[in-house]
């Protein structure tokens, strides 16, 4: 359990971090000095307090793409993202291979602060099969919790550049789905606003992972970019690298991501798209989600 003190001074860390920028990329441009009118306004909000649906934010999310969102939840307010279904498959040879059906891998956020949220993410039901047609297993049912805390340093109101810490911590609740093993890391997401509705998010996530196996944690780390562009009032896409490092096998991970996004409303977003894999081993999946807020 030596990855816990990390875990804690990253939560620490995230909780006690003075903001440092401006205020959230998204709303129309502030007059002179009053970004910082905006911010103080909304320091007034809590929890219990919730921020006025016109002091809200659009609507941004940490799906579909895997670079996760650099603007946290309003204060007060829910947010549920979705993956309705995933399918994952990957082959290592002719008779073996792996697949997992994800339902309702659901990521469940609170506003708890003008710049803080927090985050739980529910594994609802997994089916993984593995091995070749006469000798695999197969095993499903609940899978793992994670939680997240989301601490945006700048950007969240007003500004080009968005940047936040979010450190998180993977409970072993599942039985059959899953590893039984603490996990836990930090993820580091960045956000640019480019000419042309176009987007540019980029993060590095390092995470402490458990070779059950070794008995051991190991470090993985993973960069990714993506960007994203509005190609009409309601309707959206991105396109995504995402790789990971995993610093014991000294072997890269990398996938090709891309879909598009509907938006039907302020609060009500629909996404559905594939994570191509582009070196061995690696899994290529199908993903339909939805994200909700109130």
């Amino acid at each position: 359990m030596r990855f816990f003190p990390l875990i804690a001074v990253a939560l620490a860390l995230s909780s006690a971090a003075p903001a440092l920028g401006q205020g959230a990329t998204g709303l129309p441009a502030p007059e002179p000095g009053s970004v910082d009118t905006l911010r103080a306004r909304k320091r007034e909000y809590t929890l219990f307090r919730p921020v006025p649906k016109a002091l809200m934010r659009p609507l941004s999310t940490d799906r579909p793409d895997a670079t996760e969102s650099a603007y946290s939840v309003d204060a007060g307010h829910f947010q549920v993202e979705t993956d309705v279904l995933r399918l994952g498959r990957s082959r290592f040879d002719e008779q073996t291979a792996q697949e997992e059906l994800a339902i309702n891998h659901a990521n469940l956020k609170l506003g708890l602060s003008h710049n803080v949220d927090l985050q739980v993410v529910v594994e609802s039901y997994t089916i993984q099969t593995e091995g070749s047609p006469e000798t695999g297993t197969r095993r499903a049912g609940f899978g793992d919790i994670t939680v997240r805390l989301k601490r945006n340093l700048w950007g969240n109101d007003g500004g080009a550049t968005a940047f936040a810490l979010m450190p998180f911590v993977k409970l072993p609740t599942g039985r059959n789905c899953g590893n039984g093993a603490w996990e836990g890391g930090i993820v580091t997401p960045f956000s640019v606003q480019l000419p042309h509705d176009f987007t540019l998010g980029t993060q590095l996530q390092a995470t402490l992972n458990r070779d059950s196996e070794a008995a051991e944690h190991f470090l993985e780390l993973a960069p990714t970019i993506t960007i994203g562009h509005d190609l009409y009032k309601t309707l959206g896409g991105f396109v995504e690298i995402a790789s990971a490092w995993d610093t014991r096998a000294r072997a890269w991970t990398a996938t090709l991501n891309g879909g598009p996004t509907l938006r039907l409303g302020d609060n009500l977003q629909l996404d559905t798209g594939i994570n191509l894999a582009l070196t061995k081993d690696t899994e290529t999946t199908y993903f339909l989600g939805f994200s909700f807020r109130r």
